[in-house]
Parts: C-alpha cells; structure tokens; sequence
C-alpha cells in the first residue's frame, strides 16, 4: 500500500473514469482528493488537454468539493444528489449531465450493472490493515459496495477520527432482490455485520494521509 500525495493519488484518476466517493455528505466523504483532482483538471485543461470524471456519490458531499470540481470543470457526469450552487447551475445549463434517483437505490443500480463499472473508489478510513481491511469513518452509506466494487481504491487515511469510530458500525450487504432476506436486528444490542469492509488489499493503489475534519 503506496504512502502518496492527495496530488500523487490524482494523477491515477484518468480522464471519462468512473470515480466514486464514499461518505453521505460531508460525513465519511474524501477531503483531500476532491481538490486535487480540481487542481489536475485545471493544469492539463491549461495544455488543451482534455480531464473529466464521471462522479458517484452516496449523497451529497460537502457542497465546496462539488464546486470545486465544477469550477475546473472536472466532472461530465453526477449522480445521485448534490447540493452545490455552481454544480446545480452547470447541471441545470446542460454542461453536466446529471442522474436524480434515490439514495437507497444506488448501490443496488451499481450491483446490477446498470452504471458500467467503477474505475477509482476515493474512500475515507479511519484504520486499514495489510489484509485489505478499511475500517470507515462517521458515514458508510455506499463505501462497501464502492470498495467491492471499484477496480481500485484511493485511501484517504484520515487521522482526525479516532480509530474507535468504527465501533459505531453494523455493515451488512444484503443479497439482491428477489433473494433479499430480513436483516435479523430485534433488539437495540443486536449486530449483524461487521466493523470493517474486507477487500483484496491489490486493490488499493495509494494511500493518502490526513488530519481533516
């Protein structure tokens, strides 16, 4: 697992690639890698050459990520919410092509296959291990299926929360629909799933290390 820059990370990301971020707003979602990937778009766009990413979310993120990459018009397509005023604008203008639907269907959709594949999951942690474990922050929303799903993942390695964060964790995935099974929770001190997202630690190509709220 290679120790890089939020800049180093960027340059993987290459131009009409799926990316996806983890987080359900600002909660759990990258804050490095938003404007590095901003400032990569400005500097080829600046040598006439062409970098724009399509851009999955679980929610919103926060709404200044979102304008940055508008702003260097970083991204061609959104789904499925955001909340940013100079995104919206672009949206809303026909220079962004833009997918509402709602938030629980998203990773089912991803699943199916309907949005193609997810080049580059940028996920924020708050602990990871040799073995392909990520251990998330204070938001999971779609990051378990973004990271099983992703051909590779950028870690965003965030040393503001305390590794104990992910306590507060119950992650299950549940099978697809017509198989789905009720998720077995009949008491408040019930658990069903897992503390962390196991993966295949190949996956995960840069590492990059923060102390952001």
């Amino acid at each position: 697992m290679k120790r890089m820059s939020a800049d180093e990370a960027a340059e993987i990301i290459q131009h009409d690639q799926m990316v996806a971020f983890s987080g359900f707003t600002p909660a759990g979602s990258p804050k490095a890698l938003p404007a590095a990937i901003a400032r990569r778009a400005d500097e080829l766009h600046r040598t006439q050459k062409p970098f724009q990413i399509r851009l999955l979310t679980g929610a919103s993120i926060s709404a200044a990520a979102d304008d940055a990459l508008s702003a260097a018009d970083a991204v061609s397509w959104r789904a499925p919410y955001q909340t940013a005023s100079g995104l919206r604008q672009k949206i809303n203008q026909g220079q962004v092509k833009f997918v509402d639907l709602h938030l629980s269907e998203v990773a089912q959709m991803v699943n199916y296959g309907f949005f193609g594949e997810i080049d580059v999951a940028v996920i924020e942690a708050s602990a990871i291990a040799p073995d392909g474990r990520v251990w998330l922050t204070s938001g999971i929303g779609n990051a378990p299926t973004w990271l099983l799903r992703a051909k590779k993942v950028i870690i965003e390695l965030n040393h503001y929360h305390s590794p104990r964060v992910a306590e507060l964790a119950d992650i299950v995935i549940p099978g697809a629909p017509p198989r789905r099974n009720s998720i077995a929770i009949f008491h408040t001190m019930d658990r069903v799933g897992s503390r962390y997202v196991q993966i295949d630690p190949n996956k995960i190509v840069a590492v990059v290390e923060t102390a952001l709220p």
